[in-house]
């Protein structure tokens, strides 16, 4: 049974939402590169990210003493008013409103924020993970934790919902009344937050949450580092821990909903020094390759030629090489089917592309190690196409592997086995915002 209350939320103070709203929240952390985190830092002194990634200066001892002065900026907000705790308990409902990038048009997604019970993985939990994490975000995320005392980002989660019962609750809450919140922020995206401290409502969002099961889309070391600083405090106090350490901050978004979108995650290898002939010949012993060239003039025509015929074949992969005016389509081969490296992964991993590049690519063709898979600086992850090519075009990276995205589909075959996919198979897309609520762990 899943478990999900209402929460007094921390939010800015309404004068500074109305002021300048867009100017105080920004992307996850975990997506901005460092151009980004100073944008954001720049954009007003109360922007979230001087909480929730906040800058190392020169004449600190450690990487991550900006924690404590997070924990100490935080307090002081607190008690200044520019954060306000809300007296009584509340579900956040979230409309994210954003151009899509891929198709063109308008992506609108609807969600909610409250709390949800922690559950140790298992095979048995009705909360399911779907990505393995890297364990360095997790230990930096718990000494954040351990600074603040706070949830200041949320993880992202999903659930079924084929009779909308969910969305047609949410739709409810929101007619009501008009947003507490309405704002674009600096991308342009809009953001639409009702606070909805109804009990009746609330409580119905709660009850019909009990018979579903939920799925991490993105934030797994999040949802980790809550059980780690669960396990942190028990250790601290005897086994006690406050009420609040059972639980995390979540954003929940229907499976029902049409906003709930995927785009891949991009594979750059950094500074392995293969002749792109070499490459072509490694790989051709597992896949069947073809290529469009292009010449200056043409380069957009046949990107698009390739990426048509590239979404067309399951089990295929895209290879962009520096110094190669070539896109390539890499189709597995019925043969590879029976490489050792996808027949000791279970059926459903195996047909993932992620685990085809992995196990068949990076470790049966060129070598890699799984430590190398974890080094950004031999593997990077890029989800936007374009900054990929670009990258290997400006010469910072050998080669670019461009994926089909995962779907939910994917993900639920994952899941209910118990399995986990590879790290960054997905990319939930619009990210969930950060700074539209906090939680406070006590």
């Amino acid at each position: 049974m899943v478990e999900i209350v209402p929460f007094k939320g921390v939010v800015y103070n309404s004068s500074e939402v109305k002021d300048h709203g867009g100017l105080l929240v920004a992307p996850p952390y975990d997506v901005l590169s460092e151009e980004d985190q100073k944008k954001c830092l720049g954009l007003h002194t109360h922007n979230i990210l001087h909480l929730d990634y906040g800058q190392a200066l020169e004449a600190d001892a450690h990487k991550y003493d900006w924690h404590q002065r997070s924990g100490e900026l935080m307090r002081r907000w607190l008690a200044e008013g520019v954060l306000e705790r809300l007296e009584k308990p509340a579900i956040f409902h979230i409309e994210i409103i954003c151009p899509n990038p891929v198709k063109g048009g308008t992506i609108v997604r609807h969600g909610f924020v409250c709390l949800m019970k922690l559950e140790e993985f298992s095979p048995q939990s009705n909360v399911r993970p779907h990505e393995k994490t890297f364990s360095s975000h997790k230990e930096e995320r718990l000494g954040l934790m351990k600074a603040t005392g706070a949830n200041i980002s949320q993880v992202f989660g999903f659930f079924p919902d084929e009779d909308r019962r969910a969305l047609d609750l949410m739709a409810e809450s929101t007619s009501r009344q008009e947003p507490d919140m309405d704002f674009e922020d600096y991308q342009g995206f809009g953001h639409r937050v009702w606070i909805d401290l109804d009990p009746q409502t609330t409580g119905q969002l709660v009850e019909t949450l009990k018979n579903r099961r939920v799925y991490i889309a993105d934030g797994h070391h999040r949802y980790e580092t809550a059980l780690n600083y669960r396990r942190f405090l028990s250790e601290q106090n005897g086994g006690r821990v406050p009420a609040g350490a059972d639980y995390v901050m979540i954003y929940l978004c229907p499976m029902s909903d049409p906003g709930l979108v995927i785009f891949p995650t991009h594979r750059l290898m950094r500074r392995e020094n293969i002749h792109p002939d070499e490459m072509i010949n490694r790989l051709s012993h597992f896949f069947k390759v073809s290529g469009k060239t292009f010449k200056n003039g043409n380069e957009p025509v046949m990107r698009d030629r390739f990426l048509t015929k590239l979404k067309k074949q399951r089990h295929s992969l895209g290879l962009y090489m520096s110094g190669r005016p070539t896109y390539y389509v890499l189709k597995l081969l019925e043969s590879s089917w029976q490489e050792p490296a996808l027949r000791a992964e279970p059926r459903e991993l195996a047909a993932l592309d992620t685990v085809i590049l992995n196990n068949v690519v990076f470790k049966e063709a060129l070598g890699l190690t799984e430590a190398d898979l974890d080094n950004p600086d031999k593997i990077d992850y890029v989800s936007n196409l374009d900054q990929a090519i670009d990258r290997i075009n400006g010469e910072e990276g050998s080669a670019a592997f461009i994926m089909n995205p995962s779907t939910v589909e994917d993900i639920l075959r994952v899941t209910e086995k118990g399995l986990t996919m590879p790290r960054k198979s997905t990319f939930f897309y619009p990210k969930v915002t950060t700074g539209l609520v906090m939680n406070l762990i006590d």
